[in-house]
């Protein structure tokens, strides 16, 4: 199984060019995908649909998309027709296997004065994959401060932790003491005849973390090390898939300032795919794929023997 994280920023490449086929040919070749920064009815990408563009040109993918970032965007015609559109910018999963059921988790957001700061937020989806259902999360953490960023690691832990506890999109078979109860629940068919979804217990973490190895976010993801047993794999935390893939292939940088001056001049390691540590020790290879040029961040890849 393959996996790849992606943050495309809405298509810009670093010839300046929004180009969203290319993008769509860059991670293709994957079974699940995590894409960043993607958006709809913005002027500067030419008030696109880019989910609904991702899609066509990804037609034996399914995806589900969710927006961090909800403005609007609507125009009223001559007519008085409302053409009712949202600005939004947000996170999109696609898989070559169904996706059972998706939530969007709103992460923290502080205000601020002069520095520009915007909503950013986790798509979680259930896929039903050949070797099981997985949990996988499409992530974007702020560009900001690591005081943000930690907040927002910190949901997403709890989400993750309360996950199964919290169980599905629904749960229960709908049987109640009360039989009258029970037949009008099966009258209005609120579970569409299908059993309820599982939330597994297996769970993937990928995305654009705006932070580095080793940094306090990182150590917030797969802890600190323990000078006697290193990093310990707890079960409800994750292991970095750099570290525990058997081959590591060529640099670890996944994102590159735009020429020819922007700060702070060179590439750095921000995106992340992390897994829980039952998974960890099936990866089989991690790399970035340094020949993309649809954005300023890289694709960062993962195999696992799953």
């Amino acid at each position: 199984m393959k996996l790849v994280a992606f943050n495309i920023r809405f298509g810009l490449g670093l010839d300046r060019r929004v180009d969203l086929v290319r993008i769509a040919e860059t991670v293709r070749d994957a079974d699940i995908i995590g894409l960043q920064e993607v958006e709809r009815f913005w002027k500067r990408s030419g008030m696109s649909d880019q989910p609904d563009i991702l899609g066509r040109h990804m037609k034996e993918f399914y995806w589900v998309y969710f927006p961090a970032f909800d403005m609007h965007a609507s125009e009223r015609e001559d007519d008085g027709t409302v053409l009712n559109r949202r600005r939004q910018f947000g996170s999109m999963v696609l898989s070559r296997w169904p996706i059972r059921s998706s939530r969007f988790i709103v992460l923290p957001k502080l205000g601020t004065v002069g520095c520009f700061n915007m909503n950013t937020g986790a798509v979680e989806c259930v896929i039903d994959t050949p070797s099981g259902s997985l949990r996988v999360y499409s992530v974007h953490l702020s560009a900001l401060s690591s005081r943000e960023r930690l907040m927002q690691i910190d949901r997403l832990l709890e989400f993750h932790r309360n996950a199964q506890a919290n169980g599905g999109a629904w749960t229960g078979d709908g049987t109640h003491i009360d039989p009258i109860e029970t037949q009008h629940l099966a009258d209005l068919d609120w579970s569409n005849g299908e059993a309820p979804p599982s939330m597994p217990k297996e769970a993937i973490v990928m995305g654009d973390f705006n932070s580095e190895p080793e940094s306090d976010e990182y150590m917030r993801m797969v802890g600190k090390i323990d000078p006697c047993f290193g990093r310990i794999g707890y079960l409800d935390g994750f292991v970095d898939s750099w570290t525990a893939a058997d081959d590591r292939s060529g640099d670890r940088i996944t994102w590159l300032p735009d020429p020819p001056n922007r700060s702070p001049g060179h590439g750095l390691t921000l995106d992340y795919c992390f897994v829980g540590p039952e998974l960890g020790h099936k990866i089989k290879r991690a790399w970035v794929d340094s020949a993309a040029e649809g954005s300023d961040h890289r694709p960062y890849w993962v195999e696992l023997d799953l």
